[in-house]
Formats: C-alpha cells, sequence, structure tokens
C-alpha cells in the first residue's frame, strides 16, 4: 500500500511557485521569460490575496460641478489603489473623467501575448441605459511599441509589442430588476433600500437568532452579481442610477443617483467558508466592521445629497426615505426641532448632553452592531455635544462658533449620557437614569 503522508522536512511540491533557475550557459526562451513573469505575478498575488479585497486608498467617484455642467452622464474617478477577490493589483495612477453615455466599445488587448502565442481579445460591449448599474475597476492591458526581432516576418508581426503596459478599466454592470426585488427608483426609499440589500442580510438584528443555521456574512446583491458579469478580476466602485432627461430637445441620460459607499468596502478578508463554523466565524471575522463603516458613511453621504435641496428636505423624514438606519449617524445642522420632523413616527429621546469625548468612541462602537429598521418602535437615543452647544452660544459672526450637529444611535447600544458632573456644567449635564 502506498504512503500518503508527508513526512516532517519533506517539502510540499505541490501547488508550489515555479521559477525559472539561471545559470552560465543556458538557453533561454520567450517560453522561460514568460514562465518567471508569472511566477512574480503569482507572489504578488498570494500578497494580495492575504491583505484582503476591496479599495485600499483613493478611487472615489463623483459628480462634480464640472461633470454637471456637461451633457449626458459624467462621473470623476480619483487616483487610487485597490485589490481584487483573486489579487490584482489595480492602479489608477491620475484621477480621471469618466462618461457613462450609451456607448460601444471594442478594444483590443494584448491578452496572453507574453512571450508566448498571441491572442486577441474583444472588450465587453455594453450601452448604458436607463437602470441601476454597478460600476467596476478591472484589470486591463495595453500593448506599446515595437521590438526589435530576428526571425520573424517583419515589423507588422502581430508577436511584435515591445512593452505590455498593466492598467486598469472601467466597466458597467446591469443590475436587473429582479436582482433588487423589482423596486422602482421614483420610490424616496429606493437608493437605501438598494444598499442595504448590498450590505446583506448580516447586518440585520435578526440575523444571530437561528445562528447554527446561517452560512458566513456576505454582500447579498453583490454576490447575486456574481451569475451576471461581475469576476474575480472586478472591484466595485459605486452603484448609479440613470434617469432620462427629457427637458432638451433630444432625451438626455443623467444620473439620478450615484452611491458609492453602498458597494465600496475597506480591504478585507472575506469570511471563513467552512460549512460548520461559517457564522460562528463572522461574528469575530473583520469584514462586518468594514460593512459597519460603509453603512455609517453611506449614511453620511445619502443624508448630504438629500440636503442639496433644502425645500425638497423639508419633507423628508426616516421613514419615508431611511427604511435601514445605521446604528449611529450624524445629522449636522439640525437642532430638537429638525429631529423631532425628521424621526416623524418613530420612537426616541432626547436629546440629552454627551461629552466630545465620547463621540468617536461611540460611532467606533457601533461599527459592528445591526442597523436600525425605522418602521418598527425600536428606541434611538438622540445625544447634542455639551461643547458643541456651549460655544455655539457664541456671536453669530465669531469665526469659532461651530455647525450645530446631533447624533443619533440604536437603543441597544449602551447609553452615553449618565450624569458625570466633573466633565459638563451644570445646565448641560444629565440626570442619572431612575432604575
Amino acid at each position: 500500500m502506498a504512503d500518503d503522508f508527508l513526512t516532517l522536512e519533506k517539502p510540499v511540491a505541490q501547488s508550489g511557485i515555479e521559477t525559472v533557475r539561471f545559470f552560465n550557459g543556458r538557453l533561454l526562451s520567450g517560453g522561460d521569460m514568460g514562465r518567471e513573469q508569472a511566477a512574480q505575478g503569482a507572489r504578488d498575488a498570494l500578497l494580495a490575496t492575504a491583505l484582503g479585497s476591496g479599495v485600499a486608498y483613493g478611487l472615489d467617484v463623483q459628480q462634480t460641478p464640472a461633470d454637471r455642467a456637461l451633457e449626458g452622464a459624467v462621473v470623476t474617478v480619483k487616483s487610487g489603489l485597490a485589490i481584487s477577490p483573486s489579487g490584482q493589483l489595480l492602479r489608477l495612477a491620475n484621477d480621471q473623467r469618466l462618461r457613462l453615455a450609451r456607448t460601444s466599445l471594442t478594444e483590443t488587448t494584448s491578452g496572453g501575448c507574453l512571450f508566448g502565442t498571441c491572442t486577441t481579445d474583444d472588450g465587453t460591449r455594453y450601452a448604458a441605459g436607463e437602470g441601476l448599474y454597478l460600476l467596476v475597476l478591472s484589470p486591463a492591458s495595453q500593448a506599446m511599441g515595437r521590438a526589435q526581432v530576428n526571425g520573424l516576418p517583419g515589423d507588422g508581426s502581430a508577436c511584435n509589442v515591445d512593452r505590455d503596459v498593466s492598467t486598469v478599466s472601467f466597466r458597467l454592470l446591469e443590475i436587473r430588476p429582479h436582482l433588487y426585488g423589482g423596486m422602482f427608483q421614483t420610490d424616496p426609499s429606493f437608493r437605501n433600500s438598494v444598499a442595504y440589500q448590498c450590505f446583506g442580510s448580516g447586518v440585520l438584528a435578526n440575523w444571530p437568532v437561528n445562528l447554527g443555521a446561517r452560512t458566513r456574512r456576505d454582500d447579498d446583491l453583490l454576490a447575486r452579481m456574481r451569475d451576471y458579469g461581475l469576476t474575480a478580476d472586478d472591484v466595485p466602485l459605486a452603484l448609479v442610477a440613470f434617469m432620462i432627461d427629457s427637458s432638451a430637445l433630444t432625451d438626455i441620460l443623467d444620473i439620478r443617483f450615484l452611491d458609492m459607499w453602498a458597494v465600496r468596502r475597506p480591504c478585507v478578508l472575506p469570511d471563513s467558508q467552512s460549512l460548520v463554523s461559517a457564522a460562528f466565524a463572522s461574528l469575530a471575522a473583520p469584514r462586518r466592521g468594514a460593512a459597519g463603516r460603509a453603512m455609517f458613511e453611506q449614511f453620511q453621504d445619502h443624508l448630504a445629497k438629500l440636503r442639496e435641496d433644502s425645500a425638497a428636505f423639508a419633507s423628508v423624514t426616516a421613514r419615508s426615505h431611511f427604511p435601514q438606519l445605521p446604528p449611529v449617524g450624524v445629522l449636522p445642522g439640525m437642532d430638537e426641532a429638525g429631529a423631532t420632523k425628521f424621526f416623524e413616527g418613530m420612537t426616541y429621546r432626547g436629546p440629552v448632553h454627551i461629552n466630545a469625548a465620547q463621540v468617536e468612541p461611540l460611532v467606533r462602537e457601533s461599527l459592528t452592531a445591526p442597523a436600525i429598521r425605522s418602521g418598527s418602535n425600536e428606541v434611538i437615543w438622540l445625544y447634542a455635544v455639551a461643547e458643541n452647544l456651549i460655544d455655539g452660544a457664541k456671536a453669530s459672526g465669531d469665526p469659532e462658533r461651530p455647525d450645530p450637529y446631533l447624533i443619533f444611535a440604536a437603543g441597544n447600544l449602551p447609553y452615553r449620557a449618565d450624569a458625570c458632573f466633573n466633565l459638563h456644567r451644570w445646565n448641560y449635564a444629565n440626570f442619572a437614569l431612575a432604575g
């Protein structure tokens, strides 16, 4: 019977990275050079995979005033670095202005022509129309220059390429309506509802109820997109909702909203895929904190966009536009009257006062807490920062006068406003909660 056991100190040959051994007198071919490049790429991919996939820095997607002034859908993507789930390093060296209007592209890349047989790949054809799309960053390669050759039929040979530049490209993937439940873009809660489908059911309060029956957490809507064009080489950058603007003489494709944080994640390792302990491992895995940060950022960005139209914002409430709220959020420019209007129909207490030093710990503690359902009777705490109110009493022209804000927090987070008379002035302290 064959011995299938590995003995101690014996190298494991399977799945190792093979490199070309160089020595004087060896004849080298293009295939040898190609294998050496492949080995270097495999090492880079292993290192990138160990860091986790997502956006390392930059790559913000925004529509600037200059972009809005142009006809059609134009966005600006900031320079940055990302790592794909497959371990591809995707670097955008400079800011790019990207036109998302109806387009048909065919590009020729060098494909696998690295010291080997040349191939030609056609770029993806897409035509963006009214609907919801996923903007992703993808690896690309561009052939440049002609090399000096010997034994090939002239400089026009398809293989005669001096260098291949590893770069990136942008793709739009249509998110078909059945993937997000067929909701209508015109619904005020559409943006929030789609975002929380991207965050996944793992951010909801009832996820641990039947923990033994759960699988690992995932970005549910993005996971479904893996059957509709999203690959392990892609890094999602933003959701883009298109609409048809019929105000001009001809219909123009325009952007209804651009939601970056619904799909953007920092570099983080995925949750365990173990069939036995996937759900239990998810309770301590780093991915949940990354999703919590995205929930916080997504709410702040969505709220800021709504506030741009002050007249329309007067009718905005949590229940009308935010079926799900992050466990902690900041309400800039709001006083008690504004918060009362925003949380109309919901159960909340406050505002009560907290010290400025408690703000950041409160936000960081919330990153793994479940989302708030605005349609429920969950209690929400409203906090006012004492120092913000004290300095806010300065004259309106004083440059040191801060802008007011309130903070809301889920009732299942520890209460932060216990009386601390040694930290606050009397008028900004709280009575201790009755037992």
